[in-house]
């Protein structure tokens, strides 16, 4: 499903990383970390003071003034952490959005000579799953894990100052190592991290691209062994997230036991110890060990959000290719133009003109066109001038180019070398994607297949020109040979075409893209192997509205059938990526053609 791309300038990334972040998100980000501290300082204060309480109880005290304390910390402490989770939520929720928005602009900006090169259900995994993944890790998993990382150190020093700073300090040194001991267990297990990433978009691809090809699948009895590479991708899957699980278990699990175990047994040692000296009471020995359950407490946070930030971190890292993507004066952020007229082509000038001489109007030139299908080049060197009103048809073996040299014209593939000029505007190796949608508001297309959406006839027309008339939409029917056969439906202009055009005719739906092509008016016309999945009167008919879409439009037809040629007025041969022969056409009452190069 990928178009072709220009090697010279295929997509390459950017040498400093575009930022995810934006105002709205940083500050909710500040908001949650800020409520997330406070959270954890109001529950060690609590804990402090429940521990005094439960000490003055021990030594027949009044436990009151402890219990409100610790009441009121505890409910600021409650309040707060349902505060930073709240802002965080709704900040991930909003910030999904945005930038699912902004990834597909940005893709769209690309256009296909560069946004091509994912398939379609990566894409599409990396617009859903992908999103939402670097969301929620931005939002709800690194403003909480910073806070966890401070929160101790800050707890800690609320219990130097209040109770006792000697076990602090113990507690302290203790409490380094621990930070140190998640990151090499996050770095060990990255790697199984982008291994479900990569399995989920593989998956996607596969699935997505059967069902687009479900109906070619059946025919060509494909289907079994479809549904068996579906059933090893889903598996394959299947074992990709079942070993991140299993890392995140590993992680919750050392957490939790290890780490765990070993705080709480160096603070009630720590304890024991200052009672014992008569450094502190009961209630300050009780007060340090019930405060180390808040050194606990990121750490469970952290473990319990290990599956978000290892999924978000690679999915960050490829979203963030996707945007710094960009060929030379890329589409995002591209240097300025060259004043008035085509940019210069990269390659040596036609022969009729000198560097850097614009020349008269040409509907169609190319200047030692030359393009690239990955790294192989397939066009070299193309000299070509279609004048308005010509119709010029392109003939070859597969393999010849011809694609490649409609694909050039579409702008849908920028040109290795030399420059490309549809109607005035130019496409050259380092052109952005401005340019490219330039070229093709220039020119109207009639592919081999044409898609219709699920929809009406009018509805589908009007995807050409929005605010048509009904009486706009007959003209442009009669002039593509299609209005008699519409008046004669039951519903008309209303009549639903069914998915895909099922509803219509093969060589129904040619003059529908046809119309679609009178009602764009464009001056240049490319006809893509327009006849070649209809019969013998399907033909005749879009030949026949082919005559009438293309008077006063330049036309530049590929085609195989012989029938598609009647029409033109130069007839250009292509084999291994040149041209090698122009002969008239078989328009009656053409000469000798006319601009042949």
């Amino acid at each position: 499903m990928s178009a072709p791309t220009a090697h010279p300038s295929r997509t390459r990334p950017s040498p400093s990383r575009p930022p995810l972040a934006t105002p709205s998100s940083r500050r909710a980000n500040l908001i949650s970390f800020s409520l997330t501290v406070l959270a954890s300082l109001a529950q060690g204060w609590s804990l402090i003071s429940a521990g005094r309480a439960l000490g003055a109880l021990i030594e027949g005290g009044a436990p009151g003034e402890h219990l409100a304390s610790a009441l009121a910390a505890g409910a600021v402490s409650a309040l707060a952490a349902a505060g930073a989770r709240a802002v965080s939520l709704g900040s991930a929720a909003r910030e999904e959005a945005a930038l699912r928005r902004r990834v597909l602009s940005h893709l769209m900006r690309l256009g296909p000579a560069r946004a091509a090169q994912q398939r379609t259900g990566s894409t599409v995994s990396v617009l859903a799953d992908g999103a939402e993944r670097v969301s929620l890790y931005r939002q709800t998993f690194l403003a909480p894990t910073i806070a966890a990382g401070l929160a101790p150190a800050l707890v800690l020093a609320e219990l130097g100052i209040a109770v006792d700073p000697v076990p602090s300090a113990v507690l302290a040194l203790a409490v380094v190592g621990v930070p140190a001991l998640i990151i090499g267990f996050h770095k060990t297990l990255r790697s199984s991290s982008s291994g479900s990433r990569r399995s989920r978009a593989r998956l996607s691809a596969e699935y997505l691209d059967a069902i687009q090809g479900l109906t070619t699948l059946t025919l060509a009895r494909a289907a079994r062994r479809t549904h068996e590479r579906l059933r090893e991708a889903g598996e394959g899957n299947r074992r990709a997230v079942m070993r991140l699980l299993a890392g995140n278990q590993l992680v919750i699990l050392v957490t939790d036991s290890l780490f765990s175990l070993f705080l709480i047994s160096v603070a009630a040692v720590s304890a024991v110890a200052r009672l014992g000296s008569g450094a502190i009471g009961v209630g300050d020995a009780l007060a340090i060990v019930l405060t180390s359950f808040v050194l606990l407490e990121p750490l469970d946070h952290v473990g319990a959000f290990f599956y978000v930030g290892m999924g978000g971190l690679a999915n960050q890292r490829v979203i963030r290719r996707i945007l710094s993507s960009s060929g030379p004066g890329g589409a995002a952020a591209r240097g300025p133009s060259k004043a008035a007229g085509a940019p210069e082509p990269a390659g040596p000038p036609g022969p009729s003109e000198a560097p850097g001489e614009v020349g008269p109007s040409r509907a169609i030139r190319l200047r030692g066109a030359s393009a690239t299908w990955g790294r192989a080049e397939v066009l070299h060197g193309i000299d070509l001038e279609v004048e308005p009103g010509e119709h010029v048809a392109v003939v070859g073996p597969s393999g010849s180019g011809k694609s490649t040299l409609m694909a050039l014209l579409k702008g849908d593939l920028l040109p290795s070398a030399g420059a490309v000029e549809v109607n005035g505007e130019a496409l050259a190796p380092g052109s952005g994607a401005a340019e490219q949608e330039r070229v093709r508001a220039a020119s109207a297309l009639v592919a081999q297949s044409t898609w219709l959406f699920s929809g009406t006839i009018a509805s589908n027309l009007r995807l050409a020109a929005p605010l048509a008339s009904e009486d706009e939409l007959w003209e442009a029917l009669a002039t593509a040979n299609l209005a008699q056969e519409v008046r004669a439906m039951p519903q008309g202009l209303q009549t639903l075409v069914g998915e895909r055009g099922l509803g219509l005719s093969g060589g129904q739906a040619q003059r529908v893209s046809l119309a679609r092509a009178v009602l764009a008016d464009r001056p240049v016309l490319l006809l893509d192997e327009p006849t070649s999945q209809v019969d013998l009167a399907g033909e005749a008919a879009i030949i026949e509205a082919i005559e009438r879409v293309s008077a006063g439009r330049a036309v530049m037809t590929v085609s195989h059938r012989a029938g598609a040629l009647t029409g033109a007025d130069r007839v250009i041969t292509v084999e291994g990526g040149r041209l090698i022969a122009t002969e008239p056409g078989a328009r009656p009452g053409n000469g000798a053609g006319r601009g042949g190069r």
